[in-house]
């Protein structure tokens, strides 16, 4: 159902209107070279290889200026969340080619960030950019994904975006994939500044682009429909010396798991010491419960299955990247009839 995205003449060769012509966003440009500002974020953190691929492929071509503004660790899985509360800590970080920082938010809050506490030298960017991601985002993976979000942050507040996602499969992909996937999105990234700089690129709108995970071997760009895959999630309960060791191994460290031992005994003892110090006092009220004790505290890890379930149709987002095609949705207000209008148009250049 098409939702109020409006598509210019030069796609479905319909006469622009005065007004639309009026809504059309002007080029922000930062530097004195003329060319298009684009900002870069992701979940992955701001070291990811993905990021730092997709930059480096940017920065070498050279046809825009590139800013990153990504969180300083994994936030993978966050999905459209804030920070409403504390405070943001930012820091510049040294990319080659890009004016780069570091901030301890979401990806949500990178975006928001960027557009409004003038670390950069413009108010909007051209184009934002999130990626590229460790993992497809097919299915209802956007709802949970932190990379979709960064896209969608930037639609909301008027600024055309794009996710990109590598469907990376274990034991198969290596980071090399990152930097085919990156050369792989690099027409579809330079034919949208293209049409944003000649206003005639749609509004009201992001897409998610899939990568599969041999980018060299790819069969195409395909627009598909948005399926219903995902992966199914099971809690497991944890022992407590399974939970220690699982912390040590991962970097946590020993002592950090002690000190929480710790504080969960010394507020334990609190508790026991206050409830001797409270007189008992008759209670005058009718079936009232008897004082509990706290219960003993269960531990839960959330254990994921890599093998996708639901719809998978060819003509949908995960069916289509199996079969080894770059595939590529919109989302918000524009309608898929749009966007086949879209492919239309983009892969015709493209082969």
């Amino acid at each position: 159902m098409y939702t109020g995205g409006h598509l210019p003449a030069r796609f479905m060769k319909q006469e622009k209107k005065k007004e639309e012509e009026e809504e059309e966003e002007v080029v922000v440009v930062g530097k004195e070279n003329g060319l298009p500002n684009v900002l870069v974020t992701n979940d992955d953190g701001i070291n990811a290889p993905g990021l730092r691929a997709l930059v480096a492929a940017l920065v070498e071509d050279g046809s825009c200026n590139v800013f990153v503004c990504a969180p300083d660790s994994e936030k993978s899985a966050v999905s459209h969340s804030i920070t409403p509360r504390d405070t943001l800590e930012v820091s510049q970080v040294k990319i080659p080619g890009a004016t780069a920082f570091e901030t301890s938010g979401t990806p949500a809050d990178c975006v928001s960030l960027a557009f409004t506490a003038s670390i950069f030298p413009w108010a909007r960017p051209t184009l934002v950019l999130s990626g590229i991601n460790k993992g497809s985002n097919c299915g209802y993976h956007i709802i949970y994904s932190g990379t979709v979000a960064g896209a969608r942050e930037a639609a909301i507040a008027g600024v055309p975006g794009i996710a990109l996602s590598l469907d990376w499969k274990r034991g198969q992909s290596t980071e090399k994939n990152f930097k085919t996937a990156a050369a792989v999105s690099l027409p579809l990234i330079k034919a949208s500044l293209r049409d944003i700089q000649e206003g005639v690129y749609p509004t009201g709108f992001f897409l998610n682009v899939d990568v599969p995970f041999n980018p060299a071997e790819h069969k195409g760009y395909k627009v598909t429909r948005q399926g219903t895959s995902r992966l199914p999630l099971t809690w497991k309960k944890q022992t407590q010396e399974r939970r220690m060791q699982r912390l040590k191994d991962t970097g946590v460290g020993l002592q950090m798991a002690q000190l929480g031992l710790a504080a969960s005994a010394a507020g334990a003892a609190r508790r026991a010491t206050l409830k001797k110090q409270v007189p008992d006092v008759e209670s005058v009220g009718a079936g009232e419960e008897p004082d509990k004790e706290t219960s003993q505290k269960m531990f839960f890890r959330l254990e994921g299955s890599e093998v996708e379930v639901g719809g998978v149709a060819p003509d949908h987002d995960f069916g289509a990247l199996e079969q080894g095609f770059v595939r590529f949705i919109s989302f918000l207000a524009l309608s898929f009839g749009i966007a086949v209008a879209l492919e239309r148009r983009y892969l015709a250049e493209m082969f």
